[in-house]
């Protein structure tokens, strides 16, 4: 009885090492493929706004808004940075919204109270500029602006 429990025994082990070494086998055959480099075309991707990855402050926006032409399709620095998208959000360095591909969450400047009031002082003498006003010209936000543009590559985002 004795030898019967110890031949069970060393089965056991042995179907257990044969068990093992099918799965690092079968983990081997399905792992992950060489890394190769590639190349990726960048004749479509245009430059980013300038102010990608810099405080998206009301300076800022300025500088872009004093530049915009609506009549010049919208571009990564041609846009109204005080335009909304159609849920309302604002945009980010590049005239991205949230939803959008490639859209950025901005460097936003510190602020305090008497800040936000200068601002809102601002931003009422922005909003009676005429150009506030102006909609379906080919500088303005629609659906879909960029997609002649390309993608803002990743490591740029």
């Amino acid at each position: 009885a004795a030898v019967a429990v110890g031949v069970t025994l060393v089965h056991s082990e042995m179907f257990k090492l044969f068990l093992a070494s099918l799965l690092i086998a079968s983990a081997s055959a399905y792992g992950a493929a060489p890394m190769r480099a590639t190349r990726i075309a960048s004749s479509k991707v245009s430059m980013m706004s300038r102010f990608e990855g810099q405080i998206w402050d009301i300076d800022a926006k300025m500088a872009i808004f004093n530049e915009w032409d609506p009549e010049q399709p919208r571009g990564y620095n041609n846009f109204n940075p005080f335009e909304r998208d159609s849920n309302g959000n604002c945009c980010d360095p590049n005239g991205k919204y949230p939803g959008e591909g490639s859209y950025g969450d901005p460097k936003r400047p510190d602020t305090n109270w008497e800040t936000m009031l200068k601002e809102r002082e601002i931003m009422a003498q922005i909003n009676a500029d005429p150009r506030m006003a102006i909609t379906g010209r080919p500088g303005n936000w629609r659906f879909g602006w960029d997609k002649d543009l390309g993608m803002i590559p990743a490591n740029q985002q």
